[in-house]
C-alpha cells in the first residue's frame, strides 16, 4: 500500500504543482515610492556599470523585480533564471533556477519571469506550459508531504478517506462543504525533493484543462507573456499566440485550486495549490481592447491588464476589469486617436511593456533600440535609451521592468546585457551615471 502511494503521489506531482500559501517580506524592505512624472522631470540618463557577459548574460529576454527588490532575468541563452540584488550582487539559494530542467530532464528556455507575493517564481517557455518554484519552500524546507485524509461532510457528518492524487481528492479539497478532521503525512525524501525543485503550475494539455477551455486548443497554446497580480489574488494571467485557423490569440486567466498539504520544516501546514484554467477574458480582433499576436503582458496594482501584440492595428493595449458582476469584464482602457499611447506610428516592433507603481508604461521597441514612456493616462512622456537625445545606447533591447526607485531595468538580448536608466533629476548619490 505504502509503495502504491508513493507512486500515486510521484504521479500527481508530476502534473500538479503548488505555491505556498503565506510569505512574510523581509524587513527592512525600501519601498520609495518614484512619485508621478512631473515638469521638471529631464532626461533618463544611462547608470553605470552596464550589467554584462560578466554577470553571466548570454541571451537574457525578459526581466522582473519582485516585492524583496531582487531582480529575476529569463535567460535563454544559458536556460537559467538569474537572480540579482539591486547593487549587481547575487544572492544565495537560487541555484535551483539555473540551468532548468523540465520532469522528463528536458531543458526549459524561459522566455518570460514573474514573482507573485507569495515569492511564487513563475515562468513559461513558449509552449502551453507554466512553471513555478517557491522560494520560501526552498528556504525553509519541507519536513512531510500529505498522502491521504479524512473528509467531514458539514452537513451530514459523514466521514470518507480519500487518498491524495486522485479526482475525489481534488473535488473534496476545493469544496467548502468538506472539512478536514485527519490527514496521513508522509516523509518520503523522494517526494520532497520533486516539490523543492521547479515544477510544472499548469498545463493546457491536461484532460481537466482541455475540458475547461471549451472553445480553443488549449493543448497547443503557445504562451508568449505571464504576469502575476501584486495582491493575494489566487489567479495569474498569460498570453496565448498560438492563432490557428481559430485566430487564438488570447489573454487567459489561470486560476489556483488546493492540492496538497505541506508540513514545513518550521512546523507551519500550509495548502499548496496548482494551477487550473480559469477563462479568457479577452480574445481576438483589431480594435481597442482586443488581442492580435501578442507578444508580452503586465498588470498594475489596479489589475488593469497591459500587452503588446504584433498584429493589426495597435501595438499596445490595456484593458480594465469591471468586478460589479459575477464575473470580471474587461474593457479597453485606452482609445484611439485620444491616447497616445495607441498611436502605431510611435513603434516599430512593440515587443515588451512593463508598468510602474504608479501605472506609467514602458515600451520596449527592438528595432528603434529605445523605450517609449507613457503616463498613466496613456500621454507621451520622454524616451529611454538616447544619449544627447539621439545617439542609441542600445542595440536590441527586449524586455524592461521598473523596480520601486524608478530605475528602469532594460535586457539587451543581442549584446548579452542588461542596462539601467533613471531620471537625471533623481538620481542617487550611490548611482553613478554615465560620464
Amino acid at each position: 500500500m505504502k509503495n502504491f502511494l508513493r507512486a500515486s503521489i510521484t504521479i500527481f506531482l508530476m502534473v500538479t504543482f503548488s505555491c505556498v500559501d503565506r510569505f512574510t517580506l523581509p524587513k527592512g524592505f525600501e519601498t520609495e515610492n518614484s512619485g508621478e512624472f512631473l515638469a521638471g522631470d529631464t532626461t533618463y540618463l544611462e547608470i553605470k556599470p552596464v550589467w554584462d557577459q560578466s554577470y553571466g548574460f548570454s541571451k537574457p529576454i525578459e526581466i522582473s523585480i519582485a516585492q524583496d527588490g531582487r531582480i529575476f532575468v529569463a535567460d535563454i541563452g544559458n536556460q537559467s533564471i538569474l537572480v540579482f540584488n539591486q547593487d549587481g550582487s547575487q544572492p544565495s539559494g537560487f541555484n535551483f533556477l539555473i540551468n532548468l530542467k523540465d520532469e522528463n530532464e528536458n531543458s526549459i528556455s524561459p522566455i518570460d519571469v514573474d514573482i507573485d507575493k507569495k515569492m511564487n517564481i513563475f515562468f513559461i517557455d513558449g509552449s502551453q506550459r507554466v512553471f513555478v518554484w517557491n522560494q520560501y519552500w526552498a528556504e525553509v524546507g519541507i519536513n512531510k508531504i500529505s498522502v491521504s485524509a479524512t473528509f467531514r461532510h458539514t452537513s451530514t457528518g459523514v466521514d470518507t478517506i480519500v487518498n491524495a492524487g486522485t479526482d475525489i481528492w481534488l473535488s473534496l479539497i476545493n469544496d467548502n462543504n468538506w472539512s478536514i478532521v485527519d490527514r496521513d503525512m508522509t516523509n518520503d525524501q523522494v517526494l520532497i525533493d520533486s516539490l523543492i525543485r521547479p515544477h510544472i503550475f499548469y498545463d493546457g494539455r491536461y484532460e481537466l484543462n482541455t475540458y475547461l477551455d471549451t472553445y480553443y486548443q488549449s493543448d497547443s497554446s503557445q504562451f508568449t507573456g505571464l504576469t502575476a497580480p501584486a495582491g493575494n489574488e489566487n489567479m495569474i494571467f498569460v498570453s496565448d499566440s498560438y492563432g490557428g485557423q481559430n485566430n487564438q490569440y488570447r489573454i487567459i486567466q489561470i486560476n489556483f485550486e488546493r492540492s496538497l498539504i505541506l508540513e514545513l520544516n518550521s512546523g507551519e501546514l500550509v495548502w499548496a495549490y496548482t494551477g487550473r484554467f480559469g477563462s479568457t477574458i479577452k480574445g481576438y480582433g483589431t480594435g481597442a481592447g482586443t488581442v492580435n499576436q501578442p507578444l508580452s503582458l503586465d498588470i498594475d496594482y489596479q489589475g488593469n491588464l497591459y500587452y503588446t501584440q504584433a498584429g493589426n492595428y495597435f501595438p499596445a493595449h490595456m484593458i480594465s476589469p469591471n468586478l460589479t458582476g459575477d464575473f470580471a469584464v474587461y474593457t479597453s482602457g485606452f482609445q484611439p486617436d485620444v491616447d497616445q499611447i495607441m498611436d502605431p506610428s510611435i513603434f516599430l516592433n512593440a515587443v515588451d511593456i512593463a508598468v510602474d507603481n504608479n501605472r506609467n508604461s514602458y515600451i520596449v521597441d527592438r528595432i528603434n533600440a529605445d523605450v517609449t514612456i507613457f503616463d498613466s493616462y496613456g500621454s507621451f512622456f520622454k524616451k529611454a535609451g538616447l544619449k544627447d537625445s539621439v545617439v542609441k545606447i542600445m542595440n536590441e533591447p527586449v524586455a524592461a521592468a521598473v523596480d520601486q526607485r524608478g530605475i528602469l531595468y532594460v535586457c539587451d538580448i543581442s549584446q548579452s546585457a542588461i542596462y539601467r536608466f533613471k531620471l537625471s533629476n533623481t538620481l542617487n548619490e550611490d548611482l553613478e551615471q554615465e560620464d
